[in-house]
């Protein structure tokens, strides 16, 4: 489920507001600097435009490309049907407009033209700008592959730009990268310009520069580029992210999903059913088939990532339809470990006006499939909905799993796992409270855009296409430790975390060396059943797992992946037994086509970019 919300430029604030919807993720701007005449421009307004602008496309192409990479929750079930022509609208507009709202394009042109008075100096906010203008450029040749480019900005000459060859677009934001760095070796012109993003540390703008080089090479699988990339993102000092805060009005500051969940009238976004149990302990890993022998507390173990208290906050220990793991209470002080009960726990009877699938039978396509467990609910209380679930929205606001205190600034998970039934006085450990405003960090969360942890992935998914396994094993250690690491660094936000839940970092440990040893272990590539799913994961799957499970709030390249690797073959198949044709690429933006005779609609979803070989996953 995904948002629309509102932006109201104010110096370097974000006003994010409102309204939900299942299928579009849009933020409009309001009262922006882009609304200035040209004799009315500032070069440091202009620049803030540009910077915010940029982060609502991020959130935009991150929305998309989590749903198709099960990442995020995807409503509807038909492609085509849930990325239709309004899909990128407001990206296209925010980016080549020169009308009304005028996009960053014209507004780096615009600092361009004043920077030419030789009394000014503004290299730094032109740098700024070409480097978020170079990595939009590449987004959207990624999602659309042929764009106008070389007759764009240019309405008097042009004012129906025709497109240009997608790789010769690619080469463009490469050559605007050159400019920016250029530029950035000119320590001088930071001036009044307000950096969102590094605080106007050229160094640093220099490292994302060598990483969106990185990002091109990974994509047009150039290798050997990737493996040997350096002066980039590798730290967590360096990450690229946009900062929220937790002013509530005048303007809201505080993350959208934040925002979106915790309200007076509970959480408005479904998680993936998918992404909660890839990072959830196995039955195995619960109860270790020995009588009175349970993992509780912080380690329930190997199975059991300690990401996911951080990324998801339960308001429900258990979902209609599938029974709790319950721990039996037998004698006062004394705690006995009898098998699962699957049946007895009356609450988890099927409840049709909350859960609708609780009442339906397995899908036909989805049986004898490990989607069968899933499809549905969750037997940790983990609410969500599976991928192309297109139901309404039921009275579950305060049952469904809200967004945790990373990325968004939400609360730390504190329920238990395992609840304990105490006889006639029922269950002893009830969630801790359903979300509410002001609830753990308030909102202060981020929209990660590219992270040290990403990075580290990356260079490991090079590493395996160039043979090197030994190399993107020590990679993927990296990418999850970071990540970890990341992520735990948010429980802080969130006073009431209960510390007793909190991974140990001997849990931290145990959990990335038997993903690594996994990783080792695996074949190079494996055979798939008769479902579509592999046989056995191999090394790319382990790797595109963990890649995607990182990458959880800043998704936008999950969909590049997909199309370039074929992986990860687990991923859940789609609700729908016939979604249609995956997309390869988004159709046009419709206010362009309506208004540009030169660009002509597709009937379908199916144009390949320059750089797609073709090659599909199973799981689509």
């Amino acid at each position: 489920m995904k948002k629309i919300f509102k932006l109201l430029v104010a110096a370097v604030v974000v006003s994010s507001t409102a309204f939900y919807s299942c299928d579009t993720l849009e933020m409009e701007q309001l009262a922006s600097p882009n609304e200035l005449s040209a004799d009315q421009a500032d070069a440091d307004l202009l620049l803030n435009s540009i910077q915010l602008a940029y982060v609502s496309n991020q959130r935009t192409f991150q929305a998309n490309s989590a749903e198709l990479g099960r990442i995020d929750y995807m409503f509807g079930r038909n492609y085509l049907d849930n990325y239709g022509s309004g899909t990128l609208n407001s990206v296209w507009t925010r980016f080549y407009s020169n009308n009304g709202t005028r996009g960053m394009v014209v507004n780096v042109s615009a600092i361009e033209a004043l920077n030419a008075n030789p009394d000014k100096d503004f290299s730094f906010h032109i740098g700024m700008g070409k480097t978020l203008e170079a990595h939009t450029l590449m987004q959207l040749v990624d999602m659309l592959g042929d764009i106008p480019w070389s007759e764009a900005n240019n309405p008097t000459e042009f004012p129906a730009p025709n497109a240009d060859d997608d790789a010769a677009v690619y080469a463009a934001a490469l050559a605007l990268l050159d400019e920016a760095e250029g530029l950035f070796n000119n320590t001088s012109g930071i001036g009044t310009a307000t950096d969102m993003f590094y605080g106007g540390d050229a160094g640093k703008w220099i490292k994302l520069v060598n990483t969106l080089r990185m990002r091109a090479d990974l994509t047009v699988g150039n290798y050997a580029a990737v493996a040997n990339a350096s002066n980039v993102i590798d730290s967590a000092a360096d990450d690229f992210q946009f900062n929220y805060g937790t002013n509530v009005l005048s303007p809201d500051t505080r993350s959208p999903d934040y925002a979106a969940d915790y309200t007076s009238s509970g959480a408005n976004i479904y998680q993936s059913t998918w992404l909660m149990d890839l990072m959830s302990p196995s039955f195995d890993y619960i109860y270790n088939n020995t009588w009175g022998v349970w993992n509780t507390g912080d380690d329930l173990g190997a199975g059991d990532d300690p990401r996911r208290r951080y990324y998801f906050y339960r308001q429900s220990y258990n979902t209609p339809g599938n029974g709790s793991f319950i721990l039996y209470n037998a004698a006062p002080g004394a705690v006995y470990a009898y098998p699962l009960d699957f049946t007895g726990d009356p609450n988890a009877s099927a409840d049709g006006e909350v859960l609708g699938c609780s009442l339906q039978n397995t899908p036909t396509h989805l049986e004898f499939t490990p989607d069968e467990e899933i499809w549905c609910n969750n037997a940790l209380g983990y609410w969500g909905r599976m991928h192309g679930n297109d139901e309404g929205t039921p009275p579950d606001g305060f049952t469904r799993t809200a967004v945790g205190v990373y990325p968004s600034g939400g609360s730390f998970d504190n329920q238990d796992d395992i609840p304990v039934y105490m006889g006639g006085s029922g269950i002893s450990n009830l969630p801790h409270g359903a979300v509410g405003l002001g609830d753990g960090g308030a909102g202060a969360g981020i929209a990660p855009i590219y992270l040290s942890s990403y990075v580290a992935f990356m260079k490991a998914e090079a590493n395996l296409h160039l043979g090197n396994t030994s190399a993107a094993a020590t990679l993927l250690e990296d990418g999850m430790t970071k990540s970890i690491a990341k992520v735990q660094s948010f429980g802080s936000l969130d006073a009431n975390a209960n510390a007793a839940l909190i991974p140990s970092a001997g849990t931290v440990a145990a959990f990335i060396a038997a993903k690594v040893g996994e990783f080792n272990a695996a074949a190079a590539t494996t055979g798939l059943d008769g479902f579509g799913f592999p046989t056995e994961k191999d090394k790319m799957d382990i790797l595109g797992e963990q890649y995607f499970i990182a990458m959880f709030g800043g998704a936008n390249d999950a969909f590049n992946f997909i199309r370039r690797t074929g992986y990860p073959r687990t991923m859940s198949r789609s609700l729908e037994g016939n979604p249609g044709s995956f997309p390869r690429t988004f159709l046009y933006p419709s206010n362009e086509v309506t208004t540009n005779p030169n660009i002509q609609q597709r009937a379908n979803l199916s144009t390949m970019v320059f750089w797609d070989n073709g090659v599909t996953n199973p799981a689509n």
